[in-house]
């Protein structure tokens, strides 16, 4: 008997929790009146409410690629080169550039190329020139052109003519120390390649 009257208890309470709770959340009264504006709803649990918006649909933009570095160009610093042309209008020289080597390197330099030292050990240097490539390079306005046999840097104009009078036609006699920066030719500086005598 007792485990009937717990049972009961128990049904009448949960009863009783279910009518609370449909009337504490706004619905009907068994009198027909609606719910009871004294009554105040409190929920128990915290929820969240979300909003749900739309937005139309993004359009994809065309993809540009990042602009992709030119692997020939140079970095700045000073290499040693041949001057191939001179551009006098468009103030551009075309250089070649090279591996220059002195003493004991270029000993060993010519070695490895099969070249027979007798015939480069009064050189000053060794030249080794293994990349066809040719670069083309804007020269600066204030970029300092140093030739042999000249005592001041001359203006970038004069500088130019004159080196193009010194490399046209070719000649592997002479080689140019070539500083770059920013892309820009800032020094030209020319240097001896072979013996003199």
């Amino acid at each position: 008997m007792r485990k009937l009257v717990v049972l009961i208890a128990a049904a009448l309470a949960l009863g009783l929790g279910v009518t609370g709770v449909y009337a504490l959340a706004g619905g009907g009264s068994s009198s027909g009146a609606g719910p009871d504006p004294a009554v105040t709803s409190v929920p128990t649990s915290p929820s969240a409410t979300a909003t749900v918006t739309s937005s139309p649909p993004a359009t994809p933009r065309p993809s540009t690629p990042p602009p992709t570095p030119d692997p020939t160009a140079l970095a700045d610093g000073t290499y040693p080169t041949f001057v191939r042309a001179v551009d006098l209008d468009g103030a551009t020289v075309e250089v070649d550039v090279l591996q220059v080597f002195v003493g004991a390197e270029a000993h060993q330099a010519a070695i490895e190329d099969d070249v027979s030292w007798n015939d480069v050990r009064f050189n000053p240097v060794y030249i080794r020139n293994e990349n066809p490539l040719l670069r083309t390079l804007p020269v600066a306005r204030h970029a300092h052109i140093r030739l042999l046999g000249i005592c001041e840097s001359p203006s970038r104009s004069i500088g130019l003519m004159e080196l193009r009078n010194q490399t046209t036609p070719f000649t592997d006699t002479f080689y140019y120390d070539v500083t770059v920066v920013g892309g820009s030719v800032v020094g030209i500086s020319q240097k001896i390649a072979v013996a003199a005598c």
